[in-house]
């Protein structure tokens, strides 16, 4: 391992951070997740993958909005949709799921959820109007003034929350600790199982996840793998942050799913990767992020979320809503994903216009 990898892996370990704490404040437990980030560690090291799963802040905001913030619920969503995740990656399965919905309906699933993520930020602000502008201020500065950087979007992360940490000392907050933190890790309850993923909440969240996977699968594989200067199994990718999800929810964790990452571009990918996430799942373990996060307020990752949504997610997508051959999937993709808060309603409403307009 050389030491680009090391550095590559401490840089991504800021973004992990920060998403943790999104984590927190959306109802997740850290401790948990730290399983799942050392098994994915594991299995990326064991496929040779140059992607890695963590955080990510669309995942968590589409299992929190699909389970209505209940921990129980949001547990079940996650561990399903990884079971069902990893046996689809395993059958080679969504490989071919990814080159069907490439272009406008892709497009249009990965701009809705810019838009909800757009509105949970401004949602978020709610709690302390001072603390979301000034946060949602200096993010987009430092996003700004970097330009072309690479790494601008951990820099605009990690300086948006410091300074809303400075500004809360001047005003009341409620900080990011999660009312479902546990002191312990323990097997989520599992009496009732089958009678409880029946729920519509559920079936619904499950399938959100699954169609966002799908979309991130393209999206932030393609990237890495132009990083890594090699090409990427998107079905490898679905067994690791898969297998990842069922061990962080089968004891209240948070989902892992694939990222955007600067390890992509070390000289051994896979290592820098698997080495973020050890250290990730370590700091988990050990509780540091809860310990953190209680001088963290809660309107500190509006900047974040904004950024994520308005100024990266819709202008980056927006432009491959309509081809020369599909003109109506991506809108109606769009429309109905940030409308429902669900990726894979967009996306099967997308086919379906898709459908219709070839049969026409």
């Amino acid at each position: 391992m050389a030491l680009e990898d090391i550095i590559s892996a401490l840089v991504t370990l800021f973004d992990a951070v920060g998403e943790g704490l999104v984590a927190l404040a959306l109802g997740f437990s850290s401790a948990p997740t730290g399983i799942g980030f050392l098994v994915g560690a594991i299995l990326v090291v064991a496929f040779k993958s140059v992607v890695p799963v963590s955080f990510e802040v669309e995942s968590l905001t589409v299992v929190s909005r699909q389970g209505n913030r209940d921990w129980r619920t949001m547990c079940y969503i996650v561990l399903l949709a990884g079971i069902i995740g990893a046996v689809l990656g395993g059958l080679g399965l969504f490989g071919k799921i990814v080159n069907f919905i490439e272009g406008p309906i892709l497009a249009g699933m990965m701009t809705g959820v810019g838009v909800i993520l757009t509105f949970v930020a401004i949602d978020t602000c709610k709690d302390s109007k001072i603390i979301g502008i000034v946060s949602v201020v200096v993010a987009l500065v430092t996003f700004l003034l970097l330009g072309n950087n690479e790494n601008n979007l951990i820099y605009a992360l990690v300086v948006s929350i410091v300074a809303s940490v400075i500004v809360s000392r001047f005003v009341t907050f409620t900080p990011l600790i999660s009312e479902y933190e546990k002191s312990s890790i323990k097997l989520i309850p599992l009496d009732g199982f089958f009678s409880f993923i029946r729920r519509p909440a559920v079936i619904r969240g499950v399938l959100a996840l699954l169609a966002l996977r799908t979309g991130t699968s393209i999206a932030y594989s393609g990237i890495d793998a132009q990083l890594a200067g090699q090409a990427v199994n998107v079905d490898h990718t679905n067994i690791i942050a898969g297998v990842a999800g069922v061990a962080s929810s089968l004891f209240g964790g948070a989902p892992v799913e694939p990222i955007i990452s600067v390890t992509a571009a070390a000289p051994n990918p896979h290592y820098s990767g698997a080495l973020m996430m050890v250290i990730v799942g370590i700091l988990l373990l050990f509780g540091f992020l809860p310990r953190l996060a209680k001088f963290v307020p809660m309107a500190s990752i509006a900047g974040f979320l904004f950024l994520l949504g308005a100024v990266i997610a819709i202008p980056e997508n927006v432009g491959g809503l309509i081809s020369e051959t599909d003109a109506l999937s991506g809108p109606v993709t769009l429309v109905v994903t940030a409308a429902t808060v669900d990726p894979f309603l967009g996306m099967v409403c997308g086919i379906l216009v898709r459908f219709l307009a070839g049969v026409v």
